[in-house]
């Protein structure tokens, strides 16, 4: 990210009030228009002077070299327009799944969605994936139906499909004047709210136009049904109906806005991002249904040493106090050879400003803060402040990674942090050159602090690197970052699944330390039983019973926080992280006064590893693999090949549709190592006229 040199007494003012300021995140499935959204609403604010095209590469958003290349947006890139008074951070998420990590950490800061959904497909899979992590984090949210300009496209299938597919209550505000046919091109939207129509010019202006005498009695009906769910929903609205008159634009807009944000309803807009069409309706939409930070419940402080949950009261009164942020995303641009590293975070409370020293719980040190900055894709604009509420960027942080919570020196309390779940892919690189040995490790570790859902493991043995990430398309960008950013060229292997190992017997094991460490006598015994976890292949869980929650925080945090390092390799049959197990720690004594960390620890690893000998003897270690779900669109005439070939690779069909006269639907699941370079199988069998898209399936047994 290119971060340019300000002149003294150039750096623009701090955040504007809480109140005029939304978060708003902008997802859907691949190729749905999310970009392409952005990037006309960068053009309508004035942002921009022109609209960026996916297609041309020419788009603001997608920055990255990969990501013009590919046409697909790769990592989450933030912007700031201003409309209608109101200040908006919008960020643009990926909708690829490989990328569905980078959405969720987004996600976990924003305090609204738009969810766009394409007018002649509906919810597609990946839809449904990012419309749960909406849910998960309780966002109102706005859905946008894109591309209404094309043959077959359909608004009010694409509410039906919101209603059945995701559970929500699709609330049509904006309906298409055309579209949806050749003969009858797209020239308008109508604003079901105030009962007018407008259109957006070449442009970029917004002109208001009649409504079409032949749409008049479907937009009658329309506007009907939404004043009649509003009475539904709110008083002031029942009100104004039962008294025969007609409920005004405030009281309407003003119950649709409680409505979303108590996530009872969907407003839906419509239109065209590429022509702009509907776009001002929806921006209108962001800033007055969508909440500010203000607006939004407070966020869970975690204690630092336990993991327990303390008490939100000390985030009350947001704008004040200590400053509180959860940093989800580092950026990192090579330049002149010099990496740029930027932290970009969530201010929870109180204002940062450049000189401040923030405290990082995790890493233990306090960091400066050299600057704070505005973000615009990869450009930065500097500012003397922000805060609470408001989305930056900071220069400056050497030891802060994804997830991290900075706050001030001393503090106990944390954030949660984002969660990244297993990996399923992984390949082998190794050095071309030996003096690349080095520069190689560093790169991927580079890689990884940016990307937590990366993971890199060198073999001292082979040296050897393991790479694993989400998917085939995340490794592949992954390694071409390796050559254009660091000009790396390693030897890679070809992909492998990434299995892992879970318990299916509970066992017991205890491990003892009697030693010398660090000139100090360290006596430790720690006890503790495997358990399979509820969820078969969830994230290890540690917790303490009977004799082991008498342990002090600091001994129970040493405990567990190796037994969780030692999770993440210790499977027994082959060496796989595991997972679906819960670790209760039953005992942790000492009969020396002073035991350091480090005792504790290694301890706890006996301890585990005998536990899991255990349940290794009695036959209860199983093998884990990936699923994945996927939904086919083929031609009819090669439906037939195509479930053949999925048969071939193991798969469960789950649904056969048609889709049209001339279109088939194939939906269900299989192994992901089935699936492997799917890709080019389907284009070979389909003579490239197939699509498909594959979202996460959970893990079941590998099969022999």
């Amino acid at each position: 990210m290119d971060v340019p040199d300000h002149p003294a007494g150039q750096a623009r003012q701090g955040s504007a009030p809480v109140r005029a300021l939304r978060n708003v995140g902008i997802c859907a499935h691949i190729d749905a228009g999310k970009t392409t959204l952005t990037e006309r609403i960068l053009h309508l604010c004035g942002r921009e002077p022109r609209v960026g095209r996916v297609d041309e590469g020419t788009s603001v958003m997608d920055w990255m070299a990969e990501e013009r290349e590919r046409g697909i947006t790769i990592t989450a890139a933030a912007t700031r327009v201003r409309w209608a008074g109101c200040e908006i951070n919008l960020v643009d998420t990926p909708g690829h799944v490989d990328f569905t990590v980078e959405v969720e950490r987004c996600m976990r800061v924003l305090d609204g969605a738009v969810v766009v959904v394409d007018a002649t497909r509906g919810v597609e899979p990946q839809t449904e994936t990012v419309w749960r992590q909406v849910e998960r984090r309780g966002l109102p949210a706005l859905a946008f139906v894109n591309k209404c300009e094309r043959p077959g496209a359909d608004v009010l299938a694409c509410a039906a499909s919101i209603g059945e597919k995701l559970g929500a209550r699709p609330l049509v505000v904006a309906y298409p004047i055309g579209g949806g046919d050749e003969e009858v091109p797209l020239s308008g939207v109508v604003d079901l709210i105030r009962g007018t129509a407008q259109r957006v010019e070449p442009g970029g202006e917004r002109v208001d136009v009649p409504i079409p005498e032949a749409l008049e009695d479907e937009v009658g009906v329309l506007r009907a049904e939404l004043v009649d769910a509003l009475a539904d929903l709110d008083d002031s609205v029942f009100e104004a109906v039962c008294a025969g008159g007609a409920p005004t634009v405030e009281q309407l807009t003003a119950a649709l806005r409680t409505a979303t944000h108590e996530r009872r309803v969907v407003p839906l807009f419509c239109g065209a991002a590429l022509r702009g069409h509907g776009v001002p309706l929806l921006l209108d939409g962001i800033a007055d249904l969508l909440p500010s930070p203000q607006e939004r419940p407070a966020p869970e402080l975690f204690d630092a040493r336990t993991g327990s949950t303390l008490s939100p009261s000390s985030l009350e009164g947001a704008g004040s106090g200590d400053p509180l942020l959860l940093v989800f995303k580092i950026h990192s641009r090579r330049r002149r050879g010099v990496s740029l590293d930027l932290a970009v975070a969530r201010i929870y409370r109180g204002v940062v400003r450049p000189g401040m020293r923030l405290w990082n719980g995790r890493s233990g040190q306090l960091e400066a803060v050299e600057a704070v900055l505005r973000v615009h894709a990869d450009a930065v604009d500097e500012l003397e402040q922000a805060g609470a509420g408001d989305v930056v960027a900071l220069r400056g942080l050497v030891a802060t990674g994804c997830g991290d919570t900075l706050t001030s020196e001393g503090a106990v309390h944390r954030l949660e942090p984002p969660r990244n779940p297993n990996a399923v892919v992984a390949v082998l690189l190794e050095p071309s050159k030996d003096e690349e040995r080095e520069a190689l490790g560093a790169a991927l570790l580079q890689l990884v602090r940016e990307d937590p859902s990366l993971r890199a493991l060198e073999d001292p043995g082979t040296g050897q690197w393991g790479l694993e990430g989400m998917g085939e398309l995340h490794l592949e960008v992954a390694l071409a970052r390796l050559r254009a950013e660091f000009r790396i060229e390693p030897r890679v292997g070809a992909p492998q699944v990434a299995q892992l190992e879970s318990v299916r017997v509970a066992s017991s094991g205890s491990g003892e330390v009697d030693r010398s460490l660090g000139g100090e006598r360290a006596d430790a015994v720690v006890g503790l039983r495997l358990e399979p976890a509820e969820d078969g292949a969830g994230a290890v869980e540690v917790s303490a019973d009977g004799a082991g929650s008498e342990a002090p925080p600091e001994v129970f945090a040493a405990v567990s926080s190796a037994l969780l390092a030692e999770a993440a390799t210790a499977g027994p049959l082959a060496g796989h992280p595991l997972c679906g197990v819960r670790i209760v720690i039953d005992q942790a004594r000492s009969t020396t006064a002073h035991v350091v960390d480090a005792a504790w620890g290694q301890a706890a690893v006996a301890a585990l590893r005998a536990a899991l000998k255990g349940a290794t003897a009695a036959g209860g270690v199983i093998s884990l693999e990936p699923w994945m779900s996927f939904v086919v669109d083929a031609p009819a005439e090669v439906a037939g090949g195509v479930i053949g070939d999925l048969n071939s690779r193991q798969a469960v069909m789950e649904e056969v549709q048609s889709t049209g006269t001339v279109a088939r639907r194939i939906a269900g699941m299989a192994p992901l190592r089935e699936l492997l370079g799917y890709s080019t199988s389907l284009r070979s069998l389909s003579k490239g006229r197939a699509t498909f898209s594959l979202r996460p399936a959970g893990f079941r047994s590998v099969r022999a």
